[in-house]
């Protein structure tokens, strides 16, 4: 037995092995997702929200896993949905900042930007007595500008960007990298970039792979695991969520945006699916986890 390695000392050795991946969950709700389309949502319920989060809490749990839930803060003024962030909170999961009101930076003045960034951060915190450390961009639109105020509002991360040169010279970052790092020279401020899926035509996170095919996910995982970098997973409640009823729909762009042209079973299988196959390959870990590595 003497020249044996343990089953616990193999495991070790193979998460040693093995890329970082961490799991984080965008809380769009119905009102987001139509206003950053135009549309109008004038039901007082979101079944979006409430369907989609309990059952991402629920399907977190069941797969043994942490994740990140960056929130729009506005929602803290709704109870019920103010309840399950707090239910959230309780199962351990880390809470981020997905702006204020969902509203898009770069259309913004400096003083709403600045809104959007701090104040969201401060009523996470307060509200929900945790360390707010992370900021996403709501449809991932940055500038400058932008990462200067989340800088100095005291995030740890940003996780926005997709690697590419282009949108880096755009918004004028000094650094941009597949792997996490600090965007600006002479700032703390951290990039947890999004996986690079170019020449893909669309990124391979689970929304728009269960929109295109599982196969489009498998696609654009083995295409990203060459580059060994870290892997944010990124959900969205939309992926979990019941299909919202014909009367919530107003076009059929809104039944595609909403996932709800699928069965919560299917979404639900996928989504399973995808997440075994990242376990395959990396080691999940937690956003602070990974970024503290």
């Amino acid at each position: 037995m003497g020249g044996m390695m343990s089953l616990s000392s193999m495991n070790t050795t193979q998460n040693a092995s093995k890329s970082l991946a961490t799991i984080h969950l965008d809380l769009d709700s119905c009102v987001h997702v139509y206003r950053a389309h135009g549309w109008s949502y004038e039901a007082d319920d979101d079944p979006l929200f409430e369907t989609g989060l309990k059952r991402a809490l629920d399907f977190f749990a069941q797969a043994g896993v942490s994740a990140t839930l960056f929130v729009v803060a506005e929602d803290l003024d709704v109870p019920r949905r103010r309840g399950i962030l707090a239910d959230a909170v309780t199962r351990g999961h880390e809470i981020a900042s997905h702006s204020l009101t969902h509203r898009k930076l770069t259309s913004l003045r400096r003083d709403e930007k600045r809104r959007e960034i701090f104040e969201s951060r401060e009523r996470l915190m307060r509200e929900l007595g945790v360390e707010t450390r992370g900021f996403r961009a709501p449809g991932f639109a940055l500038d400058r500008e932008s990462f200067e105020l989340i800088d100095e509002a005291g995030y740890a991360y940003d996780s926005s960007l997709f690697p590419n040169v282009g949108r880096a010279r755009r918004i004028g970052v000094d650094h941009l990298s597949e792997a996490p790092h600090r965007p600006f020279s002479g700032r703390r401020l951290v990039e947890l970039p999004m996986p690079a899926y170019r020449p893909l035509p669309f990124p391979f996170h689970p929304s728009y792979s269960l929109a295109l095919g599982m196969w489009y996910f498998r696609l654009g995982l083995r295409r990203f695991l060459r580059s060994r970098a870290p892997l944010t997973l990124l959900f969205h409640l939309t992926d979990f969520a019941d299909p919202l009823p014909e009367e919530r729909l107003p076009n059929l762009m809104a039944r595609i945006y909403t996932l709800s042209n699928l069965d919560v079973r299917t979404k639900l299988q996928c989504c399973e699916q995808m997440l075994e196959l990242v376990r395959r390959e990396y080691q999940l870990v937690a956003t602070s986890q990974l970024l503290a590595s």
